[in-house]
């Protein structure tokens, strides 16, 4: 059976070097890799694909509830000593949140939502894990039935194996083998997170905030949009915005009947030269250290005439302290001053800009952290292979935690393909792997 295994991969600039050898940086053991995790894991095997495969004969598209695939999570979960949180979560009670983007596919739910908060075994820290159990829709071009996981050598199919129904399996186990090695748990969540995560983790996080939460870091069990596998850690998001700006200018009097383009062009107020100077001042000003990308310009109905109105979209894709809703404010009184400060006869123009698309801000978790070592330890213990910081993702759900707990946030995930399309396949093997990582890396969170 053919199967379109390609992913098409983003170009990127990495945030960190390629780390060839772990024990170059400092802080990192040189001695042996310990395959207790990873045995640990491989013992787990069966159960892990039992898990995935019946969560993925249940349908949990994008923008529905998901109830019926948290009935399984919650199972799991009740034979562990957790405590569940149930919740159902309208994306529409958080529109005022400076964090909250519009979901897409749009819809207010309500959502289900499944926190599991251990009961006993309490470390001297708190960890947490989280994965998103809503799915891409089902498109054209599925060779198998998308409902109904098939194994095929390494690669299994099915709708949302590896984004991320895989995630959620693969901590679910890693917290059931954590437990039954008499070890302290972490907190675990099972959240909608496509979309931009505004149907999930954003109420989550939120609630979290605003108790005496304890976390100290946080774990996203979703692999990096790469396909790469364990070879990628999220560690960074990027801000994103996308606007669009209308100009609406004027046309001369017209000096013969029914002539549009006899007006003067000198007597008229050329929206689409004004949209570009408008573009250069605030890339002078506001966006001066903002990528500005522009997108599509679509001005004027004729070219004997200037153009009387004209519309331009764009992106802004920004880092650090920068926040869309700031960015997008001070443009706005940018323009304002902008107009105000024309000749009197250009006073006429009317400018509108507003947010038509991504609305995401950027988060970092530090690199160099000791929980990011413990992490990437982790990795070079169980796979051989040291792994690479991947920054370019936006709208990315380490950014809730980081943003707004204000702790560490890392990305982490199996090896798979075909990622919102057709096909979609998590490799098992390196799903093993991933949960030897998740028991090992929390494992040795609880020991720094």
């Amino acid at each position: 059976m053919k199967k379109n295994e390609g992913i098409s991969r983003r170009k990127f600039i990495s945030g960190a070097s390629s780390l060839a050898m772990m024990t170059a940086l400092p802080g990192f053991a040189q001695s042996p890799p310990s395959n207790k995790a990873l045995k640990l894991a491989e013992s787990h095997r069966n159960e892990l694909l039992t898990l995935l495969n019946d969560m993925i004969r249940v349908r949990s598209l994008s923008g529905e509830s998901a109830a019926d695939a948290q009935k399984i999570v919650k199972k799991y979960l009740e034979e562990l000593p957790y405590r569940i949180e149930e919740s159902n979560d309208q994306p529409s009670r958080y529109k005022d949140h400076p964090e909250f983007m519009p979901p897409s596919t749009a819809g207010d739910g309500p959502f289900t939502n499944v926190v599991g908060w251990p009961t006993k075994n309490m470390g001297k820290r708190q960890f947490a894990m989280f994965a998103h159990i809503d799915t891409e829709a089902v498109y054209e071009g599925w060779q198998t039935d998308p409902y109904e996981p098939i194994l095929e050598g390494n690669k299994l199919y099915g709708l949302g194996t590896s984004d991320d129904k895989a995630g959620v399996a693969a901590m679910l186990v890693a917290a059931a083998a954590l437990s039954k090695s008499g070890e302290a748990l972490p907190v675990v969540m099972s959240l909608h997170g496509k979309g931009g995560g505004s149907r999930g983790s954003l109420p989550i996080f939120e609630r979290i905030s605003k108790t005496d939460h304890g976390l100290g870091a946080v774990l996203y069990v979703h692999p990096a949009e790469t396909g790469r596998g364990l070879e990628d850690i999220k560690n960074a998001v990027q801000g994103i915005v996308d606007l669009e700006m209308t100009v609406e200018g004027w046309r001369g009097e017209q000096m013969e009947i029914n002539s549009i383009d006899s007006a003067e062009w000198e007597e008229g107020g050329n929206a689409v030269e004004t949209s570009w100077q408008i573009l250069d001042h605030l890339r002078n000003t506001v966006f001066r250290n903002v990528l500005v990308n522009i997108g599509m310009l679509n001005g004027g109905d004729r070219i004997g005439s200037v153009a009387d109105k004209a519309t331009v979209t764009f992106r802004l894709k920004f880092e650090g302290t920068n926040t869309w809703a700031d960015l997008v404010g001070r443009a706005r009184q940018a323009i304002d001053a902008y107009i105000k400060a024309l000749p009197a006869s250009d006073k006429g123009y009317k400018v509108e800009l507003k947010i038509i698309g991504y609305r995401t801000n950027p988060g970092t978790a530090s690199w160099e952290a000791p929980v990011s070592k413990v992490l990437r330890q982790s990795i070079l213990d169980i796979t051989g292979r040291a792994p690479d910081a991947y920054p370019n993702h936006y709208a990315g759900d380490i950014r809730y935690p980081i943003r707004l707990l204000n702790v560490p946030a890392y990305g982490i995930g199996s090896l798979g393909g075909n990622f919102y399309g057709s096909n979609e396949w998590v490799d098992v093997d390196d799903l093993v792997k991933l949960v030897a990582v998740c028991i090992q890396t929390i494992s040795g969170w609880q020991k720094m």
